[in-house]
């Protein structure tokens, strides 16, 4: 999954971008790995050699000013934009927040003119009555400042704009970079939170300072000191909660001898999509999928014992997968 962050300057997306990589940055991507302890108990389980937690690639955008200027084919492929808002250098959060927007729904306001005038040149063709109805539809949409993923727009209506790379359709978040006890801004942050909430756009809280800080102690160090400040502490776990329940995903399991690996699935996908996350030519090539859940993996202690309970399935392609489900994939290329 690819996480596009953006936001204005000086609000704090460097730091962001340090905080979630747990590292000092030195280009625009990273990955970011989710710790999740069932990861930890397969793996052991297996004696597999390795462990590797599902993750997330950030992209540091930059500037959403800039988007006019990008080559947008390049952020096609970005899953969720988290913005990020500085509170303590900014007189008006929401206002800055709302300049991101406008400058999004503006680089698809253009895209989408472009297309409707390509069309009109080319003259009437007997498949492009329904594209230029979903078209004009969108355009009243952005015309009125709002994102495209507030428009309700059906699978084939989407499916008719595949080849167009609308920015605004994709999920965004909101990340508020504040300081402590910071009682002067509040009403500003209240402000903003208070205009998510009207246009149902997720948001969190986080002390970029005193977190950015927190990086210098080492690791064991770093998870007591942010546990012992409390739940508004943790951006990088918090972030992660954030982006599973906006793209709605779950997590499942493949493991051996060499590694055990999680891996991030859009829920209510078939266990083909899943082998294709894995590898193209698992999904080219599929057969069936071995299946047991995690939680009754747990309670018979080995494959063995699952396979004796009667838990461990063999399931074709249109297996929708389950959060938890660790998979064998037999294929054949």
């Amino acid at each position: 999954m690819k996480i596009g962050i953006i936001g204005p300057p000086q609000s704090g997306k460097t730091v962001a971008f340090k905080i979630l990589l747990q590292t000092e940055v030195s280009g625009n991507i990273g990955i970011s790995k989710t710790l999740d302890e069932r990861v930890e108990k397969v793996s052991k389980a297996f004696s597999s050699k390795k462990s590797t937690y599902p993750e997330f690639t950030f992209i540091d955008v930059g500037p959403t000013s800039d988007f006019s200027k990008k080559d947008l084919s390049k952020l096609e492929d970005i899953d969720l934009f988290m913005c990020v808002i500085g509170t303590f250098f900014s007189e008006d959060p929401k206002k800055d927040f709302q300049k991101c927007l406008t400058d999004i729904i503006v680089s698809d306001l253009e895209m989408i003119q472009q297309r409707l005038d390509r069309l009109e040149r080319e003259g009437k063709r007997r498949d492009a009555e329904r594209e230029i109805k979903v078209l004009e539809k969108c355009q009243a949409c952005v015309s009125e400042d709002k994102a495209l993923s507030q428009l309700g727009l059906t699978e084939d209506e989407v499916g008719l704009l595949s080849g167009l790379r609308f920015l605004s359709l994709k999920p965004l978040v909101l990340a508020i970079n504040t300081l402590e006890e910071n009682d002067q801004a509040d009403s500003k942050i209240k402000a903003l939170e208070e205009y998510c909430r009207s246009i149902r756009i997720a948001f969190i809280r986080f002390f970029g300072k005193v977190e950015s800080e927190v990086l210098e102690l080492a690791p064991a160090e770093r998870k007591k000191f942010l546990k012992e400040m409390g739940a508004g502490y943790g951006f990088r776990e918090n972030t992660a909660g954030l982006i599973i329940r906006e793209l709605n995903l779950i997590t499942f399991f493949t493991t051996g001898e060499k590694e055990t690996r999680g891996w991030y699935l859009k829920s209510g996908l078939p266990v083909i999509e899943a082998a294709g996350k894995i590898h193209s030519d698992m999904k080219r090539g599929f057969i069936r999928a071995e299946v047991v859940n995690y939680e009754d993996f747990i309670k018979c202690g080995s494959m063995a014992g699952a396979r004796e309970k009667g838990v461990l399935k063999v399931e074709g392609k249109d297996y929708i997968v389950k959060d938890g489900d660790i998979l064998n994939i037999r294929f054949n290329v």
